[in-house]
């Protein structure tokens, strides 16, 4: 018996706590980190918490909300094991929520490069792809021109906007790597870009010079490989085609107005379908909208309290999404060559057995594919007022 209770009291002294717990105070919280190449080395910059900071203390102190430390090596991991001997806390990335790579870091190929940071436990696979164009990594960090004062919350916060304004690209690396490994598809991610920003100091009325970070386009790739960017519109009508469009306005020529009259509609809901047909031996690519939106704004000569003057603007809306789409796959089709659509994974399912003829040829075929697309809008709400506000009305 007694042997028994020692046998207890032992196993429970091995089930109390954690054998390789870290404490906080020896944790060094990293919310963002970066990756570039420098001198044929990798580089990888961390943004990490400031314990000691608060909006109280900071206040007429030079006290950061965050402290960067950067390590290099041959490989990710030898790049991470190089902070140690800089920093004096353990890099604890379960927290990162954005993950940074450089323009030349993402020329060279994403997926060989970050095995170890998807390998490591802590890291989170939902954690946010942006490519730094034309730059590097760390170039971009550190840059806050918002309310939020710790940088990493700022850029995260800019880049959940898509849902306002989807001329971004809201990619994790779970969509990453489920696009790189499709068969028909290339993967993409969002961009960030350091501009200047003219500062106004109200209070003494002085300005200066400053930078903030836009997160407009989209980068693509063929591979793993950064391919180039996409501008803003692109990107909208590439969030159209992957059902990634659940906000945003929609801006078209107002219907019977002049050359400067534009009215917009806020986007309630939409959702697309793809798919792909064979036609005397040629691809057709095709995608089919459904729109439901909202009047935000109408600028011109037309009372929309008029139910034929409402199908009019949802018409104008419909030739709006459907001709921007348009450029968007002409112009993918003939500068990339390469199916950022998933026009190829619809393929796949529909013709299985004809898809492993085509498979190798597939970016080919899809450039040279021909491309229809239909929109159906229909307005649901026109707001407080049905008739713009210049707009006399006759008793």
């Amino acid at each position: 018996m007694a042997k028994k209770i020692i046998a207890i009291i032992i196993f429970l002294i091995f089930l109390t706590g954690c054998w390789d717990a870290r404490e906080l105070n020896q944790l060094g919280i990293s919310l963002i980190m970066g990756f570039d190449i420098e001198n044929d080395k990798i580089l990888i910059t961390a943004e990490i918490i400031n314990p000691v900071y608060s909006l109280e203390e900071a206040k007429g102190n030079e006290i950061q909300s965050v402290e960067y430390v950067q390590g290099i090596g041959n490989t990710v991991q030898e790049a991470a094991k190089d902070i140690t001997l800089k920093f004096d806390r353990s890099l604890f990335i379960a927290h990162n929520k954005v993950v940074i790579f450089g323009e030349e870091f993402a020329k060279r190929g994403l997926v060989k490069n970050i095995d170890q940071l998807l390998r490591e436990r802590e890291q989170r696979e939902t954690s946010k792809i942006l490519i730094a164009k034309g730059t590097k990594a760390y170039e971009v960090m550190g840059i806050t021109s918002g309310v939020e004062q710790i940088p990493a919350n700022y850029i995260y916060e800019i880049m959940k906007n898509i849902r306002r304004n989807p001329k971004n690209a809201d990619v994790d690396f779970i969509e990453f790597l489920k696009n790189y490994y499709h068969e028909g598809q290339h993967p993409v991610a969002g961009v960030v870009e350091k501009k200047d920003k003219d500062e106004i100091n109200k209070a003494d009325n002085a300005g200066g010079k400053g930078y903030e970070l836009s997160t407009l386009g989209m980068s693509v790739f063929k591979g793993d490989k950064l391919a180039g960017y996409l501008n803003g519109n692109d990107t909208k009508s590439v969030n159209f085609i992957l059902n990634k469009i659940s906000g945003g306005i929609i801006t078209f020529p107002t219907p019977g107005g002049g050359p400067e009259d534009f009215s917009s509609i806020d986007v309630v809901q939409s959702k697309t379908k793809r798919d792909v047909e064979i036609v005397d031996d040629k691809v057709i690519l095709k995608a089919k909208i459904k729109l439901r939106g909202s009047m935000g704004e109408v600028i011109g000569d037309i009372d929309i309290s008029n139910i034929e003057n409402i199908k009019k603007m949802e018409e104008a809306c419909s030739k709006a999404i459907e001709e921007g789409i348009t450029l968007a796959v002409k112009k993918i089709q003939d500068e990339f060559k390469i199916d950022v659509f998933g026009f190829g994974t619809v393929f796949h399912k529909k013709y299985p057995k004809k898809w492993e003829e085509i498979k190798d040829d597939w970016d080919e075929i899809f450039s040279q594919a021909e491309f229809q697309i239909e929109v159906d809008t229909k307005l649901i709400r026109t707001g407080l007022i049905n008739t713009p506000l210049f707009l006399k009305k006759v008793k």
